[in-house]
């Protein structure tokens, strides 16, 4: 019992070290990330080594291919790009593989109470040092697991455990290794986890090689799982990843038969190559893995493209999520980076009243149409309150932040605007036929949206007239509550969604008076300056 127990605490410690240490790694290093990946248009190599480096920094090749692919369909890369990119992250996360193989149990000890010192003399006070001391943390952990799982006492139950997975055989190992990919979205967490198993003498090399193959091959379809929200060009390197780690499989497992076809044992041949025994064996296998599928892909980089465009055709949301103004090149030049997000913000807010079903014209209107004008624009606002983000660490002169903060506010308000308008929207859609009172709160706030889509780079009159027009309210709407509340609707249900869909208009219209207040001229003299720079209303309704 007490040896089970250490199992499943060994295993605890090990996800939570895993999920502790990536966390950090990406909050510490996101940007140098998001840096590296940027660098890898240069030429193929260079996007392997950025790919690799990008894979051992996030630890999960997973994670560097869904941001890359939100690069993609942002425009910064394309997938030929990008291609490079995720057969190195691959490469880089053999590096926890290998730390796993390796005896620390003394650099686990010292590495507690370096952690447990730091923590105790108020070392983490800044935020980069607070996530570094979380990266150690999650490292402590994660060995302090495989100590665990390595020196659980040999007795009755876990020799029969060890019986037990010593027969699995190739099929139901790939099997479990695919099953364990899927549970813990990784690769290499499902490899450190045979390497655990290797060294508490579980299971042999001969089946953890099946075990290792099966964990490869689920990482890629974890990868397709874990895009729900990505479609068309975004989600083509989803499908490279899965050609990536199939070809992979498919190279190392033939080397694996032809070993066995000249009458070599495949764990022998392995183990020969390696001189840090079976352990180390696995690790080698993990990287030739990702090595001969990565490769592959770069070798063949037109094909793979070619089969992650057919699997995943280019549609209406890669136009409507890639910004149309900004690029990274217009950061080197504060003032026309300024200017163009700008424009950038001005173009979503002429694209708001999109978010909202018309009722007038119900022919016309498509709730599907919609979700993906909403999930373009809000790519867009996210591209653009990182594009602001990056500009502000060039630390601008004061006149330049001033403007580059004020953008960042609007731009959040903006965001909330969007999901806020989604959520109406997705409330109205819900009733079969919308009753007169979610038709009246539907084009009320059409109406108010398309004011403020019309008002935009107009003069103060015009914004004084719209924040009028979107003053607190907060009476009238609470008289519409209690009318609801005692009213025959029909169902309990429709009821609820009124009152759902009378909060969200509400709401809306606050984020619209807020959002006029800062963009009204006179109250905001950078908005003010850069009228003169923005796009004619005539030029912006072309676009």
């Amino acid at each position: 019992m007490l040896a089970f127990a250490e199992l499943l605490a060994g295993l605890g410690l090990l996800f939570v070290g895993l999920k502790f240490m990536s966390a950090h790694l990406q909050q510490a290093m996101g940007r140098r990330v998001r840096a590296l990946l940027k660098a890898a248009t240069r030429s193929r190599l260079i996007g392997f080594v950025c790919g690799a480096m990008t894979g051992a920094i996030a630890q999960s090749s997973n994670a560097v291919t869904l941001i890359a692919a939100n690069l993609v369909r942002g425009g910064v890369l394309t997938t030929r790009e990008a291609i490079p990119v995720v057969a190195g992250a691959n490469v880089g996360t053999s590096a926890l593989v290998f730390i796993a193989a390796i005896d620390t149990r003394i650099a686990v000890l010292y590495l507690v109470g370096l952690v447990g010192c730091s923590y105790q003399f108020k070392l983490d006070r800044k935020p980069v040092q607070r996530e570094w001391m979380g990266v150690l943390l999650g490292l402590a952990l994660l060995f302090l697991g495989l100590e665990l799982i390595r020196e659980a006492p040999t007795t009755i139950a876990l020799k029969d455990a060890a019986a037990l997975l010593s027969g699995i055989g190739p099929f139901l190992g790939f099997g479990i290794g695919l099953g364990l990919a899927l549970v813990t979205q990784s690769s290499s967490t499902a490899t450190v986890l045979c390497v655990a198993a290797v060294q508490a003498e579980m299971i042999g090399l001969h089946d953890s090689f099946f075990v290792v193959l099966g964990a490869n091959f689920g990482s890629g379809l974890a990868t397709l799982l874990s895009a729900g929200g990505l479609h068309g060009t975004g989600k083509q390197l989803c499908f490279v990843q899965i050609i990536v780690r199939g070809v992979g499989c498919l190279v190392v497992f033939l080397a694996w038969a032809a070993a066995a076809a000249a009458g070599l044992s495949g764990g022998v041949t392995f183990s020969s190559i390696s001189s840090g025994g079976t352990s180390f064996a696995i690790s080698i296998i993990f990287l030739l893995l990702q090595l001969s599928g990565g490769l592959a892909a770069i070798a063949f980089l037109g094909t793979t493209e070619a089969l992650a465009r057919r699997f995943s055709p280019p549609n209406r949301e890669d136009h409507v999520s890639r910004p149309h103004f900004i690029t990274d090149d217009a950061l080197g030049h504060v003032s026309t980076a300024l200017d163009l997000a700008a424009r950038e913000t001005d173009r979503l807010i002429r694209h708001l009243p999109d978010l909202l079903p018309d009722l007038d014209q119900s022919g016309a209107d498509d709730a599907k149409v919609r979700a993906i004008q909403w999930r373009g624009a809000a790519a867009i606002a996210r591209a653009t309150d990182v594009f602001l983000v990056e500009l502000i660490d060039r630390q601008p002169v004061r006149e330049d932040l001033d403007i580059a903060l004020a953008l960042q506010h609007q731009q959040g308000l903006i965001e909330a605007l969007q999901d806020t308008l989604k959520s109406f929207a997705d409330a109205i859609d819900s009733f079969p036929a919308p009753p007169p009172l979610a038709f009246n709160l539907c084009e009320s706030l059409r109406a108010i949206v398309l004011e403020l889509a019309d008002t935009r780079g107009g003069s103060a009159a015009e914004f004084d007239l719209l924040i009028a027009l979107t003053a607190e309210r907060s009476e009238i709407l609470e008289r519409i509550r209690r009318t609801l509340s005692t009213a025959a609707l029909g169902t309990a249900e429709e009821a609820r969604t009124l009152l759902r869909a009378l909060s969200f208009f509400e709401r809306a219209v606050w984020l619209v008076h807020r959002l006029a207040m800062t963009l009204r001229p006179a109250a905001n003299e950078a908005n003010r300056d850069l009228a003169g720079d923005h796009l004619t209303r005539d030029e912006a309704d072309a676009d």
